[in-house]
């Protein structure tokens, strides 16, 4: 049986043994293949300036990494509204690509402490790029100049994440959406300009059309005119020959009644003539005349 000094020895050297594996334990950290990180001493509170990659690392004992990824990691703006040149709010969605610079590890960690507050303040550089970008550009030209508008968005992003020491990549916007009430009123002027163009278009035909209306219908107030033209000479015509016939007809009675009245001896005047016009239009009556003459005058007693 060993001897209280022996179980002393190695009560001691177990300790001994046990501290060694404890030191050893705690000054060795792992990164994986997508980390960074600095090393920091947690007891005499000191930051190592050298940004460590992947692999096991040895360190003062109880020293803990600092971690960043060593990859692009991703932000998103979904439904991000801003106001553009005009006035008018813009819904954008953005997504972009980031990864801090190693070299620049030991300032990022001193001024924003760990990746959690280095990635809050990325996004909030991000969000006012984007609100600063969004001012450059009227409405019309989110439609019309959507390339431009996402190269100004990078320039915007990448200077305000250059002073951060970030670098980006893939930057893409994947929709702008303009208000309701303007899509409608851009639709409404789409709409108007398309009826203005075909009525351009339509016009030469409708000025056609309307110069072959108009010279039918010039053609045919002319035939009108001459066809009143011939009917009024037709009856003109046929009106003089009537008072021509007319004429005649009376001469040749007046010619006749004179006749008669010369060869029966009667004497010219207008009661005679009267008288005997008379007599001619009874006899020449085709029904029965019957006439009511005055009673004879009376002889005074």
């Amino acid at each position: 049986m060993a001897s209280p000094k022996v179980i002393a020895v190695l009560i001691v050297v177990a300790v001994i043994v046990v501290g060694v594996i404890v030191l050893v334990a705690t000054s060795l950290k792992k990164l994986s293949s997508d980390q960074i990180g600095l090393a920091y001493d947690t007891i005499n509170k000191n930051l190592d300036s050298e940004a460590k990659g992947e692999g096991l690392h040895n360190g003062p004992p109880g020293f803990d990494f600092i971690i960043f990824p060593s990859v692009y990691k991703t932000i998103t703006f979904n439904g991000l509204q801003c106001l553009n040149a005009d006035g008018v709010i813009i819904t954008l969605d953005v997504t972009y690509q980031y990864k801090a610079q190693a070299p620049k590890l030991y300032d990022i960690v001193m001024n924003f402490k760990d990746y959690d507050g280095y990635k809050e303040v990325l996004r909030y550089a991000g969000e006012s790029a984007l609100h600063e970008a969004c001012s450059f550009f009227n409405t019309a030209q989110f439609q019309a100049e959507r390339g431009a508008f996402q190269e100004k968005v990078r320039d915007k992003i990448m200077e305000k994440y250059t002073v951060l020491h970030c670098d980006i990549t893939d930057l893409q916007v994947s929709n702008i959406a303009r208000p309701s009430q303007y899509e409608s009123a851009i639709r409404s002027k789409e709409r108007a300009r398309e009826d203005i163009q075909v009525a351009y278009n339509e016009r030469p035909r409708l000025l056609t059309e309307a110069q072959t209306d108009r010279l039918e219908a010039n053609t045919t107030s002319q035939i009108i005119i001459e066809k009143a033209k011939s009917d009024a000479r037709i009856m003109k015509a046929r009106a003089e020959a009537e008072a021509e016939g007319i004429i005649q007809q009376y001469q040749m009675e007046s010619a006749a009644y004179e006749d008669i009245l010369g060869s029966n001896g009667l004497a010219f005047s207008v009661d005679g003539f009267l008288s005997y016009l008379g007599v001619r239009v009874i006899a020449s009556a085709p029904n029965p005349v019957y006439i009511g003459l005055q009673s004879p005058a009376k002889t005074a007693p």
